[in-house]
């Protein structure tokens, strides 16, 4: 029966499998954790796999489960499985996601009981879960939370549920919210105790309150366990401990779980996934049969090779290899450049020599590198989609302030506008004094009014009248430098320093969307035309949205990546304190890598987005202040220097020395696509195909004591 099923397959859609491919279709019975490496079409196995139990074994579709985490992998893996076999399986398979399976779950429970609820994500009501919390953090902390800080909280709430973490063990980890535990237990208790009557329940709660039902409720149990004899789940590695307990109460006792996965893509720690499940899993499960499927049908062998060179450091993975039967295709390309713009710059020269910009995609791991980029796109009239955006940068607190000096710099004879940025530099002006002004002359400057101010002492006098000179300068620059005046003038970023100090927040976080500010008033002449340029790019980010399957090139972070494939990627902005992230490094440091682990991870999976190409770009400096290249770039070197396939991977570094074994020594001065253009001190000025040097063993690299 088996060969007649691939037979069909072959017959009717031209699928082929290879070997381990099979067996995990072929699996009935018990526990299996399919280890699947990127490439390796684990969702058209898995959707075969549910074929082949409906065919061979007369499974009924509705008592398969098939879950993912998003809805759109849920909608895909559905698609997908109705397109192939919709024309021969007509009933349905539960293709969801494993929030939407728990709240069925609730939804059923509180039906039979008469239990009122209501969500509060995703409405504007007073149910709103943002303007709960809120509420509890300015009763708890006599002060307002912002939307940075209120979105820290979100996610530490998210994983507090999802990680399954008691209460009382709140003190073995760090929560930067002040009162955290306060602000939880108060949160927890409004949504069960108050004025509507009614169970609040946040996307996170239907985790925690389907298992809770499967826990307490036999006859639910039983229900579930009785329907789903087969229960299947795909990317297994982004499942949290609550979501894999829920999973786990339904497969039992048959057991007959079916996980496909790869923890080496697991990339979302932040939110609970953890890869050592997927570890213990035969220790979970004794009679678990785990099948590795390695072969890698996307990336040339180039990039494959260089891929398990780096997930390898990893030491918490199962140990698996990626292979391939693609060809070697373009070299991986290092390529060092000086500074965020001649960054761009090669981006920009690259993309415009392709024609295909919808198999183009840059990738990067902060959402604030994708604004800079976005901006030059929109003034190279390039198209693109933008997977996912900092939402929050274009009404930033940051942003209002900068505004605020500036406005205020045109009217310093504004209450409420000194009100907005008063603690924001050393004014040294007391709310007292704050409270006199507002009931003096509104014509007058204010710091006319102040130093009028009863038992004002002789010096603050002088510090007042300087602060009024210095914005009547601050009035007459160019948004560029009245950015840079705000900052080190009147020292609002020390301010800043001290404020992430107090709060929690990250100093490097703060700095950077300053950085990108001044990086987008670049060029402009008046606040105006900077204000219309922050306008005009927020529009073009969110109407990209619209480009998705137009010709247009890709952007997104490493993390929203996963799943994707292109025929040519960039990876960006690869230095010390971006990809390993700071936290990481020092945890490291420290003895704990498992956060550099996760780094590596999310490194790993922005690589194996690529079929053909891959430039990895890193910079010397960033901000105007020198950078470090980040150590997996260093890793990858110490691969290229190791191995003998030099046609694997070149290191390329503009204004490096090399020696031609035909034209003698040269500077590097230019690199575009597989090209490398040399100054020869005998020949000139000349262009070789990299590939053909390194392949010949034409070119070499001279240090300067050679």
């Amino acid at each position: 029966m088996s060969f007649e099923f691939f037979d069909f397959l072959k017959a009717e859609f031209n699928m082929d499998f290879n070997d381990k491919q099979k067996t995990a279709i072929l699996h009935k019975k018990g526990p299996v954790l399919v280890l699947a490496t990127p490439g390796s079409g684990k969702t058209t196995v898995l959707n075969a796999h549910i074929a082949y139990l409906i065919f061979r074994y007369k499974v009924k579709p509705e008592n398969i489960l098939a879950l993912t985490f998003s809805k759109a992998a849920a909608r895909d893996m559905s698609d997908r499985f109705y397109d192939t076999y919709g024309r021969i399986i007509t009933t349905d398979i539960n293709f969801s996601t494993i929030h939407s399976f728990s709240y069925k779950i609730i939804r059923h429970y509180y039906h039979i009981n008469r239990i009122k609820y209501e969500l509060i994500e995703g409405v504007k009501t007073h149910y709103n879960k943002r303007y709960i919390l809120q509420k509890i953090y300015r009763d708890v902390n006599r002060s307002s939370i912002n939307d940075d800080k209120l979105d820290e909280l979100l996610n530490s709430i998210s994983f507090v549920k999802n990680f399954m973490i008691d209460i009382r063990d709140f003190k073995k980890y760090k929560f930067n919210t002040k009162n955290f535990d306060e602000i939880f237990i108060a949160y927890e208790n409004y949504k069960r105790n108050n004025e509507y009557g009614m169970i609040l329940l946040d996307f996170d709660d239907m985790l925690i309150e389907a298992n809770n039902i499967l826990d307490s409720n036999d006859y639910m149990l039983r229900k579930y366990q009785k329907q789903y004899k087969y229960v299947m789940m795909d990317e297994g590695q982004d499942t949290s401990l609550i979501q894999n307990r829920i999973v786990e109460k339904i497969a039992y006792p048959q057991n007959n779980l079916f996980i496909v996965c790869d923890d080496d893509q697991s990339i979302y720690g932040f939110r609970g996934a953890d890869p050592k499940y997927l570890l213990d899993f035969q220790k979970r499960y004794t009679d678990a049969k785990i099948i590795f499927m390695e072969q890698n049908y996307r990336s040339s062998k180039n990039i494959v090779d260089i891929s398990n060179e780096l997930i390898g450091n990893n030491s918490m993975r199962y140990p698996k290899k990626m292979i391939t039967e693609n060809p070697q295709n373009e070299p991986v390309k290092i390529v060092r450049l000086s500074n965020e713009k001649e960054q761009l710059d090669y981006i920009i020269s690259s993309i415009k020599l392709d024609k295909s910009l919808d198999d183009i995609a840059i990738l990067y791991r902060n959402n604030l590198s994708g604004i800079g980029l976005a901006q030059r796109l929109c003034e190279e009239n390039i198209q693109f989609y933008m997977k996912d955006y900092h939402r929050n940068f274009f009404s930033h607190w940051i942003l209002n302030d900068i505004l605020n000096f500036v406005r205020f710099s045109y009217d310093d004879t504004s209450v409420p506008l000194l009100e907005s940025i008063y603690t924001k530099f050393n004014s040294y002006i007391s709310k007292k004094e704050l409270e006199y002004l507002k009931e003096q002359n509104r014509d007058k400057s204010v710091f006319d009014n102040l130093v009028s101010y009863p038992y004002m002492k002789e010096f603050k006098k002088r510090n007042l009248l300087a602060f009024k000179e210095d914005f009547e300068t601050l009035k007459a620059k160019r948004p560029l430098e009245a950015i840079r005046f705000i900052r080190h003038d009147l020292k609002y970023e020390e301010r800043l320093d001290s404020y992430a100090e107090l709060t929690g927040y990250s100093i490097d976080n703060l700095s950077n969307i300053l950085n990108t500010l001044e990086q987008l008033a670049y060029g402009t002449h008046s606040m105006q035309e900077f204000v219309d340029k922050l306008n005009n790019l927020k529009r073009a980010m969110h109407e990209s949205r619209g480009n998705r399957k137009k010709s247009a090139v890709t952007l997104s972070t490493l993390h929203s990546s996963k799943g994707l494939e292109f025929r040519k990627v960039f990876m960006i902005d690869l230095i010390e304190g971006e990809i390993p992230t700071k936290d990481s490094i020092k945890l490291d440091s420290m003895g704990d890598s498992l956060a550099l682990e996760e780094e590596r991870r999310l490194w790993y999976v922005g690589m194996t987005r690529a079929k053909e190409e891959l430039m990895l770009l890193t910079v010397e400096y960033k901000n105007n202040q020198e950078v470090e290249y980040s150590r997996f770039i260093k890793e990858i070197e110490t691969f290229a220097n190791r191995s003998k396939q030099r046609n694997s991977f070149i290191p390329l570094d503009i204004d490096c020395i090399v020696r031609h074994k035909k034209f003698g020594l040269g500077i590097v001065k230019g690199i575009k696509d597989s090209y490398i253009t040399i100054y020869f001190n005998e020949r000139g000025l000349k262009e070789l195909s990299v590939d053909m040097c390194m392949r010949r063993n034409l070119l070499e690299t001279v240090k300067l004591n050679d």
